[in-house]
């Protein structure tokens, strides 16, 4: 236990500072969140002191299970306030209504194909001995994905919840995500030789039988309930209804998480149950929301990044390879994306702030990236190559965000310029 509380010490100090940093670099904090758990992994305090890695974070010292359900729970939290905020209502009535779909498909189809076709040309250079056929899907996996979480930091940091883009991007991000889940564990099941088809449908339609029963039931409900909690109108739940709706995000994640979905799906639909109450948003902001900005998702960040090792950097032409798989990704993704959006009606301004979100990979990114290696369908040089293109992705987005929103206030600023001198003349 001392230990686990030396190691929960370090890992919010350096992310912290990290998130500090990045913040007056430009960045989002969640760059400097990641980049903490690199500085605190075998790649930089392992090569500098490996002592000093082993006492802290050393496989006999470190207490896996504790760090790591501590970090999904702040997860969990995360995609719960996340989800309050969001402003579903400026999808509804649009003509661009279709566009999260539309996105989300295109997102994942032409950068899934990229890395796909980058798989079967590298294959025999960088992963010779590697399955063909889950060595091939992989690479487009890992290129076609985007990362929930880490865009909802950045999102938040940004202060654009509420705004259209920020809307159709996370929703967009969050279809795209379940799409990764499900062909991760076809991939995986391709890998292990025991790939179902019945299987994948049982679990869709438990997703889907899941999903009516929390917006027909659940909602109605907790409305109810909510209703009924306040002793006046303008009065905040009491202490018990806050911890009931703790309880019901909790067992919401736990339900899609033993579906065969990430936990963070359940922690969204819970929120979009519970939306639309602003009392309740202010007491989970009031009473949670500090906590888990200051403990619970540092934690979450920087354990990731603990566990990447980039020594295996040492193959001549890795750069080249890593230079092509980073390119198909930004091209595919990003591009995707954005011919999606544009295809749905959405102006070019909006379009591009969709694409740069959705390029956002991050920790996503390196789960299903561990996953791989774990399973023995990634090399330790290509898993280094994908985790470096996730973190270069992730690193671009919040830098194109505000470049393009200073630009568009230098714009509106000459355009109310004109119209003035205009009518001045």
């Amino acid at each position: 236990m001392q230990i686990f509380l030396v190691q929960l010490s370090v890992i919010i100090l350096a992310a912290f500072i990290c998130g500090t940093a990045a913040e007056k670099l430009g960045q989002s904090r969640v760059v400097g969140e990641i980049a903490a758990g690199l500085l605190l992994g075998p790649s930089v305090l392992g090569a500098i002191d490996i002592h000093a890695y082993d006492f802290l974070f050393g496989s006999a010292s470190m207490p896996a299970s504790a760090l790591s359900q501590l970090g999904e729970l702040g997860l969990v939290l995360l995609m719960f306030q996340l989800g309050l905020h969001l402003d579903l209502k400026s999808l509804q009535g649009r003509r661009q209504a279709n566009a999260p779909l539309l996105v989300a498909l295109l997102g994942m189809l032409i950068p899934f194909a990229l890395g796909c076709a980058i798989g079967v040309v590298s294959r025999p250079w960088i992963a010779p001995h590697a399955e063909a056929v889950g060595y091939v899907l992989f690479c487009g996996l890992a290129l076609s994905i985007s990362a929930v979480p880490v865009m909802a930091r950045i999102v938040m940091d940004l202060r654009m919840a509420d705004s259209y883009p920020a809307t159709v991007a996370l929703a967009s991000a969050t279809l795209t995500d379940i799409l990764g889940w499900l062909l991760l564990a076809v991939i995986a099941a391709f890998a292990a030789g025991t790939y179902s088809f019945s299987r994948t449908l049982h679990d869709l339609a438990l997703l889907a039988a899941f999903v009516a029963f929390s917006l027909l039931l659940a909602k109605p409900l907790w409305r109810s309930v909510l209703s009924r909690g306040k002793t006046t109108e303008a009065s905040a739940p009491s202490a018990g209804i806050l911890a009931c709706v703790a309880c019901y995000v909790l067992l919401s994640s736990w339900v899609t998480a033993a579906i065969g979905f990430h936990s963070a799906f359940g922690a969204l639909m819970a929120a979009l149950v519970l939306r639309g109450h602003a009392d309740l948003a202010q007491a989970w902001r009031r009473q949670v929301t500090g906590f888990v900005e200051l403990v619970l998702m540092p934690v979450f960040f920087a354990y990731a990044g603990i566990h990447v090792s980039l020594g295996s950097v040492q193959s001549p032409d890795f750069w080249q390879w890593f230079l092509l798989f980073l390119a198909a990704a930004i091209l595919g993704k990003f591009g995707g994306s954005y011919l999606g959006a544009r295809w749905s009606g959405i102006p070019h301004r909006d379009a591009r702030i969709i694409g740069a979100l959705m390029n956002t990979r991050g920790l996503m990114e390196l789960i299903v990236l561990t996953i791989g290696l774990q399973l023995g369908i990634l090399s330790v040089p290509v898993y280094s190559m994908l985790v470096l293109m996730a973190l270069v992705t992730t690193a671009m987005t919040v830098p194109l965000l505000r470049f393009w929103r200073r630009q568009d206030k230098v714009l509106a600023g000459s355009r109310k310029a004109n119209s003035a001198d205009q009518m001045s003349t």
